[in-house]
């Protein structure tokens, strides 16, 4: 993992009716590991949720934020069937249009593209992870790669941290 520490950007999401949420409002209070997919790729995300769901399934104090880079397709009934085996939390994130979503993505720091040639959306396969007070602590790039390491250590890592915090104040 990366270490980082900068605070998420400044982003309003629209939840219907005319309402607005600030993002840094929606990830703060839970420790958040945040992924932008979606539910039809052909190459990483697939990989990547199925021990993104053995991680959280291992912590009940983390939360899976899935940002859906393809808000068209990616409804919130497919977003519930695809996580109905998870029994933690988890939080959809489906913005108004792809290009929302691109947007979001690279206020991150994550770039995002339509393909010119298939119409599927080259991304990353990275990992944020976002702490309660909501911010971007840390970036695990290459996720399904590299991710083979127990849950613990990830665990470990958002635990020591958290628990430094804590003696600072």
């Amino acid at each position: 993992m990366m270490e980082a520490d900068r605070s998420l950007p400044e982003f309003w999401l629209n939840e219907g009716d005319g309402k607005t949420t600030d993002l840094r409002k929606t990830l703060s209070g839970k420790e958040n590991l945040v992924y932008f997919g979606y539910l039809s790729c052909k190459t990483v995300c697939h990989g990547s949720l199925k021990k993104l769901k053995n991680l959280i399934s291992a912590k009940s104090n983390l939360r899976l934020v899935f940002v859906s880079l393809d808000p068209e397709f990616d409804t919130e009934e497919r977003f519930e069937k695809y996580f109905s085996d998870l029994k933690a939390e988890t939080k959809f994130i489906r913005l108004e249009s792809r290009g929302r979503a691109f947007l979001l993505a690279r206020l991150f720091g994550s770039m995002v593209f339509s393909s010119d040639t298939n119409g599927d959306i080259e991304h990353p396969d990275s990992v944020f992870w976002v702490n309660s007070q909501g911010r971007i602590k840390g970036l695990i790039s290459e996720f399904d790669k590299h991710w083979d390491q127990n849950p613990n250590e990830l665990i470990k890592f958002i635990s020591n941290e958290k628990e430094q915090k804590s003696q600072i104040n």
